[in-house]
């Protein structure tokens, strides 16, 4: 993932010769691209004035590269992707699949089941740097839900096996309840690491869809699924199938219920990235702007953030088959696969994501350390003083610290 942000006013796109040539009139900055040596494969507009030229059109088109168009919210407004292939038979057997109960239901579920496990993941993670996350409860939840959601399976197999809209309610349930305990959890993580931002829950009683924020933390999420939503539609344009046709979400008027489905898969993802950007304690109240309906939306300096953390993330390199991959080419793989199994007429669909590494090395023994060490054992280990200070008053802050070999022996 290689996004190019284009945030503010008065950006202009447009091609000169050979070369995409963007210019920046608030900064005076202009850059420039030959054919074939852009370094992005993605453009995302969050700016409102400005112009693209129908020739920066075609020469992005050209080269493969999709455009992201943002709303005032951070929502995602509309995406370009280059042709699609031709993928006419991926799509009979998608329909088919669809209507098929069996398939549909165990796409669901397998699509579901990944996602709790990421969510578990991702916690766990987080409990070795936020005490306020409680494995033995966590564990004791995640695990009596799993048992209810069985309970129910079998009572809803008995009374109808062809009722595929009550059992997928069932796993969308399941799921509710984990995400009730995840976003509770996450809550206390957030509101740990920025008091000034307040994080109560992740919906709201106005909007069920989270399309305004009325907190920081939500509009972060907002424009992270945003940008997320983007690459799940480029990568459903690459491979073919119709993102009109999920097998979660049901079918609805202007919406993509493949692009709702595959997007579970990564939202651990976004949640971790704005995590990540908050432990930087780079954000201030400045880099958010409040509507005149009270709603909040990010900067071009917030956006720059969150965009980068999130591209970092995407970039990085997981073990998935025997070999490292980056996480998007991991998703687009993901996407592949569940074609390959439409197409084939199987049943045995699966989803890998590789399991979340630990991107932190201060875990609580080693904090706890470095809280301990008296005026001799830092001179014994060579510590500098006021390496030692600033260490020690970062860790008071609830910021991340940089660990040195000296202190973790």
């Amino acid at each position: 993932m290689r996004p190019l942000l284009l945030s503010g006013f008065g950006i202009n796109v447009i091609v000169s010769g050979r070369k995409l040539v963007i210019e920046n009139h608030q900064t005076n900055e202009i850059s420039e691209f030959y054919p074939h040596q852009i370094p992005y494969d993605n453009v995302i507009i969050d700016g409102y004035y400005g112009l693209i030229s129908f020739e920066a059109l075609r020469w992005l088109s050209k080269h493969g590269i999709g455009i992201t168009l943002l709303n005032w919210d951070g929502n995602l407004l509309s995406v370009t992707t280059p042709k699609e292939p031709i993928a006419g038979k991926l799509k009979i057997k998608q329909y088919k699949t669809y209507l098929d109960k069996e398939k549909r239901y165990t796409i669901a579920y397998k699509i579901i089941e990944q996602k709790i496990g990421k969510s578990y993941e991702l916690l766990s993670l987080l409990s070795n740097f936020y005490n306020s996350i409680n494995m033995k409860e966590m564990k004791a939840i995640f695990d009596n839900e799993l048992r209810n959601f069985d309970n129910n399976s079998k009572r809803i197999s008995l009374s109808d096996n062809e009722n595929i809209k009550e059992r997928i309610r069932n796993v969308m349930s399941y799921e509710g309840r984990i995400a009730d305990y995840y976003w509770k959890t996450l809550s206390k993580v957030f509101n740990r690491l920025y008091p000034e931002f307040p994080f109560k829950r992740r919906n709201n009683s106005l909007d069920s869809h989270n399309r305004n924020a009325s907190d920081y933390i939500n509009a972060l999420l907002n424009y992270g699924y945003a940008i997320l939503e983007s690459v799940i539609r480029r990568d459903i344009n690459v491979i073919g199938p119709d993102p009109d046709i999920g097998f979660l979400h049901e079918i609805a008027t202007s919406k993509q219920p493949l692009v709702y489905d595959l997007q579970e898969l990564y939202r651990w993802l976004i949640d971790l990235s704005v995590i990540q950007l908050l432990e930087d304690k780079k954000l201030r109240k400045s880099d958010f702007i409040v509507t005149e309906n009270y709603h909040l939306r990010l900067r071009e300096s917030g956006i720059k953030y969150l965009v980068e953390k999130i591209a970092s993330n995407m970039n990085k390199l997981a073990l998935y088959r025997g070999k490292r991959y980056t996480f998007d080419t991991i998703l687009l793989n993901n996407v592949r696969n569940l074609a390959k199994c439409i197409e084939k007429d199987e049943n045995n669909v699966s989803f890998e994501v590789p399991k979340i590494e630990s991107y932190r090395n201060d875990k609580f023994e080693l904090r706890n350390r470095i809280m301990s060490i008296t005026p001799e054992e830092r001179k014994k280990l060579g510590i500098n003083k006021s390496t030692l200070w600033y260490q020690q008053k970062a860790i008071k802050e609830n910021r991340k610290i940089k660990v040195y070999n000296k202190v973790q022996k």
